[in-house]
């Protein structure tokens, strides 16, 4: 489940200046909050940790804290109470708000959509015509992206992950990484899919962030060893809860989210989620800010 389009009306200005300033920033090194985050790193980082705007040098990125999640990707973000983990849109967040979660002990976690393109986008315009296929069911101004030539975009893609570590969150959340598994208007196989996810999580790492598998419970086996943490939707409706125990037995958090409108709440799920010790997330479908947690 993905963030509801917010109006590009409301945005677009603001959205271009963000733009501008990133790419500014990754060139000079000169970002406002730069020295701020230079100190959050140097008093709290893992050792071998690089500075944000350092996308090139191989980096030690933070663990995932196993502990309460927080994931609203549309309004005014204000984590609950107990929260450990807040993980929010990219391109909404601003820079200063990441900065104030890291003061405040938080693990900030942005929002990528890595599979399909999004028409609200300020970046939108950069990709190439030829990858951008068919509508994606049910979400207005979404299409699905033909990974199988990655290499054609892979610079926007690119752009967010340095756009990610330079605000200062620690980790990405990669959406729609099951093209092969749908029907987007591209001849996508399960190896394509694997290509550009391992290409994906070494980009993420380079920069210094951690990155997890939502959803796609058949990459398991192939992903589990590469990626950091696990995000589901929906697996104690479906029954797939336990496909994810390999990423608890590398000791790798796994958040499994359940949404009201499905029927979940805290005294149905959280006995089965807990048993496999994941951490259980209850939410609405537009992940508008209404979470509880299981513990």
């Amino acid at each position: 489940m993905r963030r509801t389009k917010t109006a590009k009306s409301d945005h677009d200005q603001r959205q271009n200046l963000l733009r501008i300033w990133t790419r500014t920033a990754i060139n000079t090194g000169i970002m406002a909050s730069a020295a701020m985050l230079l100190c959050l790193n140097a008093n709290g980082a893992q050792a071998g940790e690089t500075k944000a705007s350092d996308t090139k040098a191989a980096a030690k990125w933070q663990a995932v804290p196993d502990w309460a999640f927080f994931w609203q990707l549309q309004g005014n973000v204000t984590p609950a109470k107990g929260s450990r983990v807040v993980d929010s849109d990219l391109f909404d967040t601003p820079a200063s708000q990441v900065v104030k979660w890291r003061k405040q002990g938080l693990y900030p976690v942005c929002y990528v959509n890595v599979g399909a393109f999004e028409d609200w986008r300020d970046d939108a315009s950069d990709f190439p015509e030829d990858v951008i296929g068919a509508a994606y069911d049910g979400w207005d101004g979404e299409r699905w992206l033909d990974i199988s030539q990655y290499w054609a975009f892979n610079q926007i893609i690119e752009a967010r992950l340095d756009l990610c570590a330079s605000k200062g969150f620690l980790a990405v959340e990669p959406d729609n990484i099951d093209g092969y598994d749908n029907e987007t208007g591209f001849d996508i196989s399960r190896d394509d899919q694997l290509a550009y996810l391992r290409w994906l999580t070494e980009q993420a790492h380079q920069r210094g962030l951690a990155i997890g598998q939502k959803n796609a419970p058949d990459l398991i086996g192939d992903l589990v060893d590469e990626m950091d943490f696990a995000l589901l939707e929906s697996a104690w409706r479906d029954g797939f809860l336990e496909d994810f125990s390999p990423y608890r037995n590398q000791n790798k958090p796994v958040f499994a989210v359940e949404y009201r409108e499905d029927g979940a709440s805290l005294k149905k799920m959280c006995g089965d989620i807990s048993q496999q010790g994941f951490i259980g997330v209850l939410a609405d479908y537009d992940l508008s800010g209404h979470i509880e947690n299981c513990r």
